[in-house]
């Protein structure tokens, strides 16, 4: 099976007061502008961020603590993430921290804990509170610091490291053509940047792959499909920088040459999300905010079975406002995620039982349900599920209880 977040506990990080969230390995999230899209996978980007990087960073990156922190009458001060992982091979994991502000957009660690688990095996267990360790990690006392998470120091056993591999290879994307279209900084190119600024980079690691294998021969017909004339796209060095070269028919014996520069933002974005799906990094997680975004409506369906496909390798999160995604064939309503706000808070649930059914009776299509604006989240279940949320409570509530 593949490696999938299961279940996402948020509460206070930007408009999230409290949610609980389910997901599958593909998952598609929509809502009007400014309902909270963004702001949860920014949350699951936050985490990656916070184990890769820095808590700090993280934050500064945000605008600090006072932009993250959800701005409320009662001004909460605690943000709190606990995810719930199947992380394959029977193991799940249920990682979990808090982090309370200070006054000067400071900040602590105030408790963070991680359970990892084999079914029908040995269940290990860290748990840190105020700075000290309530449930130590055998064999190791790693250095605790107030303002970094434990489980970077944590990764250093097998028990804990497949979470922090988990983790840290989430990737958000929100590819912005432009930078695509200038010149790019030499880059590694493992793992795309999530602008695309180093695409260049990454399609060069494809085209090295087998010398131009399966992978990138794939990634040029899927091009040929969303852009009619494209026959391929090639990495080209620029002095120091690097670029992208596009081989186009124009109906002439030869395909013409078209740098980036030359070519519009609906082909250097889907170019983009091709990229995102074929990189050589294999991000455990991919986000992407509207794939739609600059592409014709006629070649969404393509992007979106694209998409579905690579979640039978990776768990696929998407936002978006397109009626054509949620009307593409191959997705149900058990994929949708609905998003609304109310009095400056996020609410996300699975589609209304009312919906469900005048979708599966084909009275109405996902689509067009939105477009008429009668496609409801299940408030109820969203409602049930934040009251029920605790960022600490019992391992795996979600799990049958065995007798």
């Amino acid at each position: 099976m593949t490696p999938l977040i299961c279940r996402v506990y948020i509460r206070n990080y930007k408009s999230l007061a409290q949610v609980s969230v389910g997901l599958g390995p593909f998952c598609v999230f929509i809502g009007p502008n400014g309902s909270g899209k963004s702001n949860f996978i920014d949350a699951l980007a936050f985490v990656h961020e916070c184990l890769s990087g820095s808590v700090e960073l993280a934050f500064k990156n945000r605008g600090g603590i006072s932009a993250v922190r959800r701005r409320s009458a009662g001004h909460p001060t605690h943000i709190g993430i606990r995810l719930i992982l199947d992380l394959g091979g029977n193991l799940s994991a249920d990682y979990a921290f808090e982090i309370a502000a200070k006054p000067t957009e400071q900040f602590t660690i105030a408790r963070e804990r991680c359970v990892v688990e084999r079914l029908m095996g040995e269940r290990h267990v860290f748990e840190i509170e105020r700075g000290q360790f309530k449930k130590g990690i055998p064999g190791i006392r790693p250095r605790v610091f107030p303002d970094r998470l434990a489980l970077f120091a944590a990764s250093a056993t097998e028990e804990f490291r497949p979470v922090y591999d988990f983790l840290t290879s989430m990737r958000l994307y929100s590819i912005v053509p432009v930078t695509l279209r200038e010149l790019q900084e030499p880059d590694p190119g493992e793992f795309l940047k999530p602008d695309g600024s180093n695409a260049a980079a990454v399609l060069k690691r494809i085209q090295d792959e087998n010398q131009g294998g399966e992978r990138y021969n794939r990634l040029c017909r899927l091009l040929s499909k969303v852009v009619q004339g494209v026959r391929n796209v090639e990495y080209r060095a620029v002095g120091q920088r690097e670029t992208l070269q596009f081989k186009q028919d124009v109906g002439q014996e030869y395909p013409w040459i078209f740098e980036a520069l030359n070519m519009s933002d609906g082909t250097l974005r889907a170019l983009g999300l091709l990229l995102a799906v074929y990189q050589l990094g294999r991000p455990k997680v991919v986000m992407i905010e509207e794939p739609e975004a600059t592409i014709h409506p006629a070649v969404t369906e393509l992007i979106v079975q694209v998409l579905l496909d690579a979640s039978h390798e990776r768990q696929m999160l998407l936002t978006t406002h397109s009626p054509d995604i949620l009307d593409y064939k191959d997705l149900t309503d058990t994929q949708i995620r609905v998003v609304t706000v109310d009095r400056n808070a996020t609410f996300i649930a699975p589609v209304s039982w009312e919906g469900r059914e005048a979708i599966r009776e084909r009275l109405y299509t996902p689509g067009e349900l939105f477009r008429s604006g009668e496609l409801n989240p299940d408030v109820n279940e969203a409602k049930r599920a934040a009251a029920q949320m605790d960022l600490f409570g019992v391992p795996f509530p979600d799990k049958p209880k065995s007798n």
